[in-house]
């Protein structure tokens, strides 16, 4: 599992002379990985070092570290896998190696950085979040950690106390009586709420979905600490024949609708903000010259936009044209896949937020990335 902390370790990693090797691998059986993988990787490798031409010592180190990354392959992925992602640098010991329920585009890259775009792609769309299935006799907590689910909290509503209730013999009309009593349903409703908001402050869960029969969410979710509903994203209907499997699967896609309409909200802010004296910027110049300066609160990089560029290696000077030579000092550039993979590494390294944004016109109208400023 990877965490902000690991990839700010990560994205500190650096070879000097350009050869740090990253695979990024759809392992899925949907791909027919098994027999794919091996050969796009070779054919990629053998690409990279026709372009690159690496010295003697350079070009046995990286196939080293390439030979490592196959026999992952063969030997280390586990049958859950979906995506793969591994970098590898073994003249500074690095060996890094990331499994994820998640598919991911084959890439192999060799730059001077981990190429670490697909791991902050897969933190932004697997973050954990809270459901809470809720009614006036029985509630549960169900805390969904990298979409699997790893905690089950249950609650009991207002039922008779009486040895009955294991024999099921209680008379309908007095068990009604009781189970529907008010006082004993908001205590209920209070007992649930406080649970959730106790394991907010536990998990640092930023989202949580609610389910349950209209009324009965509404009516729950006004007697909530307001720290607490400001965190409730989305409602979903409450259908008893539905699994808990399905019921999670629904939460998700609702958790993601709500992160999708926060990300445009923040485009909006971003692009109102954009000008001399606002906190916006847009496009990948202006992003990077503030990145260079640390101005960078939150990143925004639409997911499917990754234009090519180089860097120099001398001045780390990223140019989202291919040049010849480096514009600043004339020394020698190598080629990069996507220059917004280093975007986004230096905004982890900065501890800036950074969101990998999909379906957001607005950002695609701002060049693809963006960025809201703490300070201009």
């Amino acid at each position: 599992m990877i965490d902000r902390d690991y990839l700010k370790t990560l994205a500190a990693y650096q070879n000097e002379r350009g050869f740090m090797l990253t695979a990024s691998l759809s392992t899925s059986r949907l791909d027919d990985w098994r027999q794919t993988a091996p050969t796009f990787l070779n054919s990629e490798f053998n690409r990279i070092l026709k372009e690159r031409n690496p010295d003697k010592e350079d070009k046995r180190s990286v196939e080293e570290d390439f030979q490592r990354v196959l026999e992952v392959l063969n030997y280390e992925v586990e049958q859950q896998t979906q995506g793969l992602v591994v970098v590898a640098d073994g003249s500074q010991g690095v060996f890094e190696r990331v499994q994820l329920p998640l598919r991911l585009k084959n890439r192999l890259i060799v730059e001077p950085y981990p190429y670490i775009r697909p791991l902050v792609h897969a933190l932004a769309v697997m973050e954990s979040f809270l459901v809470v299935r809720v009614s006036r006799d029985e509630s549960s907590i169900y805390l969904v950690d990298w979409w699997q689910l790893t905690r089950e909290d249950s609650f009991e509503g207002p039922y008779l106390r009486s040895g009955d209730r294991e024999t099921g013999d209680v008379p309908v009309k007095e068990y009604y009586a009781a189970a529907r009593q008010e006082s004993l349903v908001d205590q209920h409703f209070k007992d649930v709420g406080q649970a959730l908001d106790r394991l907010l402050d536990e998990t640092g869960v930023r989202r949580v979905a609610i389910c349950g029969q209209h009324d009965i969410a509404a009516k729950f979710r006004k007697q909530l600490p307001m720290r607490v509903s400001a965190k409730v994203v989305a409602q979903i209907p409450c259908d008893a024949a539905a699994s808990l499997n399905q019921l999670l699967v629904a939460a998700r896609e609702a958790i993601r609708d709500a992160r999708i309409g926060e990300l445009s909200q923040l485009a909006v802010r971003v692009h109102e903000g954009l000008g001399p004296q606002g906190l916006g910027v847009a496009g990948f110049d202006q992003t990077m010259q503030a990145l260079a300066l640390g101005q960078v609160q939150t990143l925004l990089v639409e997911r499917g936009h990754r234009p090519p560029g180089c860097m120099c290696m001398k001045e780390a000077l990223v140019r989202v044209t291919e040049e010849p030579s480096c514009p600043a000092c004339g020394g020698p550039v190598i080629p990069l896949d996507d220059v917004l993979g280093e975007a986004v590494r230096q905004a982890i390294l900065q501890g800036a937020e950074v969101e990998v944004v999909e379906r957001v016109n607005l950002l695609h109208d701002m060049g693809g990335v963006a960025a809201l400023l703490r300070y201009k």
